[in-house]
């Protein structure tokens, strides 16, 4: 019986030197500050809505809006699945809004959807790329 122990534990302590680093590694994919531009969609636009500059921050499973933070939409944690992300940030006054994207590298693309508190839905794409500063300390 202990004749197999000791491979096995070989194994487990090869794995976990392997397999810890990689899975850091992927688990802070999405950390970082990202600068994007928002586009409503047609229908948004038709309601005066513009398109805009925003930074989105990702960082140990929180996730803010700058751009929407001054409306009053909190910080919020996000979940994530492989490279897809989605958040649920919601205002006292000005209603909710779910982000869902994809984060590749250093880009990242969505959508946004606003549901105001009269009900109306207005919806939006986002895309961008990794902060410059984000950037190069990743590059280190």
């Amino acid at each position: 019986m202990a004749r197999w122990a000791v491979p096995v534990a070989v194994v487990l302590v090869v794995f976990a030197f392997v397999a810890t680093p990689a899975l850091a590694r992927k688990k802070q994919t999405e950390y970082g500050t990202w600068n994007v531009s928002v586009t409503p969609d047609s229908d948004a636009a038709a309601r005066g809505e513009k398109a805009t500059k925003d930074t989105l921050l990702l960082q140990q499973g929180v996730f803010r809006s700058e751009a929407w933070y001054m409306y009053g939409f909190t910080s919020a944690g996000y979940k994530i699945h492989g490279s897809d992300f989605a958040v649920d940030t919601e205002s006292r006054q000005n209603g909710k809004i779910r982000w869902t994207g994809l984060i590749t590298g250093d880009a990242i693309a969505g959508r946004m959807v606003w549901t105001r508190k009269d009900g109306t839905v207005l919806s939006y794409t986002f895309s961008g790329s990794r902060a410059e500063v984000e950037k190069s300390k990743k590059k280190h």
